[in-house]
C-alpha cells in the first residue's frame, strides 16, 4: 500500500492555517495602570497622613510596602503591554508570526522575575549580585530535581516554535524504544505533554521531551487527504463487463458511508496481466480525521468481499497456487434471472433464513427482477406499496424527509438527508410488504443496481401454508425498525425490550389483517 499526497485533479482540502490567538484589547491595560496610579498617589499621601511619625517603623513599613506594590504594578503593566503590543499586534501584523503560548508565558515569567529583583534592589536595598547568586543556586537545585519536567517544558516551547503539527492534526509518532507507533488526533499541546486521541477513542498522553525526540509523520499536512492504492486480482476468465461494475459498486458503498473521502467514489483500473490473473488497482482517498488508514482499508476490503461474494466471484489463487487447496470448486457466477441462483441468494437474506429450501424455491419463482440505472428512485416516501425489495447488486441510499436529522446522516441531495446506505443482501420495504403501510422513505440508486421485488401475493401464500411464519417475520421486521429508530442509539433498557415486544405484536396483527386472516 502506497501513501502519497493527492495528485492534481483529486479533490483535496487546503492546508489548514494555524489557529489564530485572540489578542487582548488595549482596555486590558486600564486595570494595572489604575493600580499603579493608585499606589503612587498613596505613596505621595503617606507622609502627610503619618506626619511626624513618618520616620517611625510603622511609617517606614508602609512606605516600603507601597514602593514594593508600585514596582509590582509597573511590572504587571509592562507584561500586559508586551502581550498586547508585541505578541498581539506587531509580530502577527508585520512578521506574520504567531508566537506560541509557552513562549509568551516564559517571557512573562522572566519579566516578573526581573521586576521582583529590581524591586528588592531599589526598595529593600538587596544587592543584585546576591539576588542573582541566590537565584542561580536555587536554579541549580530545582534544575536537578525537576530536570525531566524542565526537559518537557523546553521541548514544548520548541514544538510550539517549529509547529510540526497543530491541534486536530492526525499524526503518527514513532517514539524511541517503542516498536509500535502512536497514532491519533492532536487534542492538546501544553507545557508538559501532548495529548492524542487514538482511532479507538483512547486518550494517550506523551511527554513533550519524547515527542521532540520522535519521528513525526503529519498526515494532515500539506493536505489532510491522502491517496492510497490497493490491488485485487481476479481470475482470467472473468469478463471485465462483470467484474468492473461489481468493484465500482463496492467503492461507491465505501465512499457513501464515509470510509473514503473525495467528491466522488474511488477509481478502479486494470493494471496488470500475469500468471496469477487480472489485477485491478483501486485508488482511493482518505481523510484520517474522519477515518484512519486501517479502518478505511478494512471497510473497503469488506465491501469488495461482500460484492464479489454476491456476484459469485472471488480473488484468483496466488501465483504459487497457495490458495488452490482452499479455493474449493470452480467459481460459478450468479445470474440474477436464473431460478436456481435466485433461491441461493434468498438463503443469504436474514429475513428469509427461516424458510425451507422448498419455500425459498417457491418464493424465487414469484420474484420480479428490477434493473435500475444510477439515480433511479426505486420507491418514494408516502407512496402506497405492497412489496419489498432485495438488493442483489449495486448500492442504494435511503433518503429521509427534508429537515430530518440523524447522527449519521449526510447530504443526499435536493435537501434530503441520507439516512442509510445499503449494498447486496439488504432489504427495504418490508413493512409495506407485510402490512400494506405506505412507504416511509425514498430509496434511490447510487450506481446501476439489480433488485428483486417480492410481491405481496408471494408472502401471502407462504403465511397461509405456515401461520407461525408470521410471528418470525414480524420479529425480524421489528428488529429492523428498532435499529432504524433514533432510540436504538442508546443502550436498550427493559422498557425498550417491552416496546419491541409490543411492536412485534402490532406488526403481527397488521400482517394478519392485511393478509385477510
Amino acid at each position: 500500500m502506497i501513501a502519497r499526497p493527492s495528485p492534481p485533479g483529486m479533490t483535496t482540502l487546503a492546508p489548514r492555517p494555524a489557529p489564530a490567538v485572540a489578542a487582548l484589547p488595549w482596555s486590558a491595560l486600564v486595570s494595572p495602570a489604575l493600580a499603579l496610579v493608585a499606589v503612587l498617589l498613596l505613596q505621595e499621601a503617606a507622609p502627610a497622613a503619618f506626619g511626624a511619625r513618618a520616620s517611625a517603623p510603622v511609617g517606614q513599613a508602609v512606605q516600603l510596602a507601597l514602593a514594593s506594590a508600585a514596582w509590582l504594578a509597573a511590572t504587571l503593566l509592562l507584561i500586559r503591554f508586551v502581550n498586547i503590543a508585541l505578541w498581539g499586534r506587531v509580530l502577527p501584523r508585520y512578521a506574520s508570526v504567531r508566537v506560541p503560548g509557552l513562549l509568551r508565558q516564559l517571557v512573562a515569567v522572566v519579566l516578573l522575575v526581573l521586576g521582583i529583583a529590581l524591586m528588592l534592589n531599589q526598595v529593600w536595598g538587596v544587592a543584585l549580585s546576591a539576588v542573582l547568586a541566590t537565584t542561580g543556586v536555587l536554579g541549580i537545585v530545582f534544575g536537578l530535581a525537576l530536570r525531566n519536567v524542565l526537559a518537557d517544558f523546553f521541548s514544548g516551547i520548541a514544538l510550539n516554535v517549529e509547529q510540526p503539527f497543530h491541534l486536530d492534526d492526525f499524526i503518527v509518532l514513532r517514539l524511541r524504544g517503542h516498536r509500535e507507533p502512536v497514532v491519533g488526533t492532536v487534542r492538546e499541546i501544553n507545557w508538559r505533554s501532548t495529548r492524542l486521541l487514538t482511532p479507538e477513542d483512547n486518550l494517550v498522553v506523551v511527554p513533550n521531551s519524547a515527542v521532540s525526540a520522535a519521528t513525526v509523520e503529519n498526515l494532515s499536512f500539506p493536505s489532510p487527504v491522502s491517496e492510497l492504492e490497493l490491488e485485487i486480482v481476479l481470475e482470467w476468465d472473468v469478463d471485465p463487463t462483470v467484474s468492473e461494475p461489481v468493484l465500482h459498486a463496492a467503492m461507491v458503498e465505501t465512499w457513501a458511508t464515509g470510509a473514503t473521502s473525495g467528491s466522488q467514489p474511488s477509481k478502479c483500473r486494470m493494471c496488470r496481466l500475469d500468471g496469477g490473473g487480472v489485477a485491478y488497482k483501486i485508488v482511493y482517498l482518505i481523510d484520517p480525521r474522519r477515518k484512519p488508514k486501517g479502518p478505511a482499508r478494512h471497510a473497503l476490503l469488506s465491501n469488495v468481499q461482500k460484492h464479489l461474494r454476491w456476484a459469485g466471484l472471488r480473488p484468483a489463487p496466488g501465483p504459487e497456487g497457495a490458495l488452490r487447496d482452499v479455493a474449493g470448486p470452480p467459481q460459478r457466477r450468479f445470474d440474477a434471472e436464473r431460478l436456481e441462483d435466485q433461491s441461493m441468494l434468498l438463503e443469504r437474506v436474514p429475513l428469509f433464513a427461516m424458510l425451507t429450501s422448498t419455500e425459498r424455491a417457491t418464493l424465487a419463482a414469484t420474484l420480479i427482477v428490477r434493473r435500475a440505472g444510477q439515480g433511479t428512485e426505486v420507491v418514494r416516501s408516502g407512496e402506497p406499496g405492497s412489496s419489498m425489495f432485495i438488493v442483489v447488486a449495486g448500492v442504494v441510499e435511503v433518503l429521509g424527509p427534508a429537515g430530518v436529522q440523524s447522527p449519521a446522516a449526510t447530504d443526499g441531495g435536493a435537501g434530503a438527508p441520507r439516512l442509510n446506505v445499503m449494498g447486496p443482501g439488504a432489504v427495504f420495504g418490508e413493512m409495506s410488504l407485510l402490512t400494506g403501510a405506505a412507504r416511509t422513505a425514498t430509496v434511490r440508486t447510487l450506481c446501476p443496481a439489480v433488485l428483486y421485488e417480492v410481491p405481496h401475493t408471494a408472502i401471502s401464500g407462504l403465511l397461509q401454508s405456515r401461520p407461525p411464519l408470521a410471528e418470525a417475520l414480524a420479529r425480524v421486521v421489528a428488529e429492523h425498525q428498532r435499529q432504524d429508530a433514533a432510540a436504538a442509539r442508546t443502550p436498550e433498557t427493559d422498557t425498550g425490550v417491552r416496546r419491541r415486544m409490543t411492536l412485534t405484536s402490532t406488526i403481527v396483527d397488521r400482517m394478519r389483517g392485511f393478509m385477510g386472516r
